[in-house]
């Protein structure tokens, strides 16, 4: 039996062919069990140092987000929590203008829960010290 090169060569060229049509397939489908967060928290004790956020995968089809505590231990935040969303949103905004992350990991208090909301509470429950002091 004798081989004739060119016979090997179109044999090699199928072969390599196969391989990278599996390869260019299997880039495409998700493989569940390959995200780099198996469990997530909703929220986290500040300061925070650090943030990396993975977008969707052909490993991993959830969004990752995974902040770094004061500790300098890496936490997985639920990408659906409202600290997940809003470090998502700050995460975005900051890459699309070119911007640094900092900003991000700064805590933020809620609207409306100063001083102010509670002044506003007080008069509506008649605590007003003009309105108490006239009506006298």
């Amino acid at each position: 039996m004798q081989l004739h090169l060119q016979a090997v060569c179109q044999l090699a060229l199928l072969g390599l062919c196969c391989v990278l049509i599996t390869v260019k397939e299997s880039d495409g489908t998700f493989v569940p069990g390959r995200c780099l967060c198996h469990e997530t928290v909703s929220r986290t004790r500040w300061p925070l140092k650090g943030l990396k956020v993975h977008p969707k995968s052909p490993t991993c089809n959830t969004v990752t987000v995974i902040v770094t505590n004061r500790n300098d231990e890496p936490v997985c935040v639920n990408p659906e929590a409202p600290l997940g969303i809003r470090l998502i949103r700050c995460w975005n905004r900051s890459h699309k203008l070119g911007r640094d992350v900092t900003p991000c990991l700064k805590r933020r208090r809620g609207k409306g829960k100063g001083r102010k909301s509670l002044r506003s509470r007080q008069r509506s429950q008649g605590h007003n010290s003009r309105a108490s002091s006239s009506s006298s």
